[in-house]
């Protein structure tokens, strides 16, 4: 059954920063190949610092270039995360002692800084929970019902692929539990995707809003979208179908 039509596809090369969207991508095990690639890690701490509690990092965008990752300052400022200077130079724009670092791929867990306490991350890698978040239009035109003044665009959010979907409410908690097909690729759907204060902070043309939050914890207990397991590796595009099996 066709339940939606990918709209928009999105990577996020650096952790917290702003992203770059894409007309397909490899989907793999680990989510969107290339996807939070890399992190800032207090060299004080040792935590991984997430827009949480540094907002500030919401003011910078990282992309790719063919192998490299380049983050794009505020100042019009453009970094080679793998220059070694890199750390320096976004240390001294951030105010803080930092290092850039990949992944472990193992099973330790990564300290992260969030708004009001520290967490673990999901072993190995850089996101919070899953590494594959789906948003369809019929949730975030449902929240902007309860909140006519707020804008639930998609940036708030930071999914890997937007669908439009004909359904009203929050069509894609219905499918949990089922497989999506995308394109090349096959999805389990696990979860809902409980938000968080990150979604209420600036960025670009959206300005702070806490009732975005508010919203979805009064009406749908925090949660904006859902999680999925890549279950069959393929390539996904803007413009194919979401079959849900």
């Amino acid at each position: 059954m066709i339940v939606g039509r990918v709209i928009e596809l999105w990577r996020y090369p650096v952790k917290s920063m702003l992203g770059e969207r894409l007309e397909r991508a490899w989907l793999g095990p680990d989510g969107v190949e290339g996807d939070r690639g890399w992190a800032l890690r207090d060299t004080e701490s040792g935590h991984v610092l997430s827009a949480k509690k540094v907002s500030r990092l919401l003011q910078a965008r990282a992309s790719t270039a063919g192998r490299e990752v380049r983050v794009e300052l505020p100042t019009g400022e453009t970094i080679d995360v793998a220059d070694p200077s890199a750390a320096a130079a976004i240390g001294a724009w951030l105010g803080r002692g930092i290092e850039l670092v990949q992944p472990s791929g193992g099973s330790e867990r990564p300290t992260v800084e969030g708004d009001t306490r520290v967490f673990r991350g999901r072993p190995g890698s850089f996101f919070d929970s899953s590494a594959f978040h789906i948003v369809s239009t019929s949730t975030l035109e449902r929240l902007g019902e309860f909140h006519p003044g707020g804008r639930f665009d998609p940036r708030r959010f930071r999914p890997n692929v937007v669908l439009e979907t004909p359904d009203e409410g929050f069509a894609e908690e219905e499918w949990i539990g089922g497989s999506l097909r995308l394109g090349g690729a096959l999805i389990e759907i696990s979860k809902p995707c409980e938000r968080c204060v990150m979604t209420t902070h600036a960025q670009e043309d959206l300005p702070v809003d806490r009732d975005i939050l508010r919203t979805a914890l009064k009406h749908n207990d925090e949660n904006v979208g859902v999680y999925g397991i890549v279950r069959e590796a393929g390539t996904i595009s803007v413009g194919d179908e979401a079959i849900l099996g």
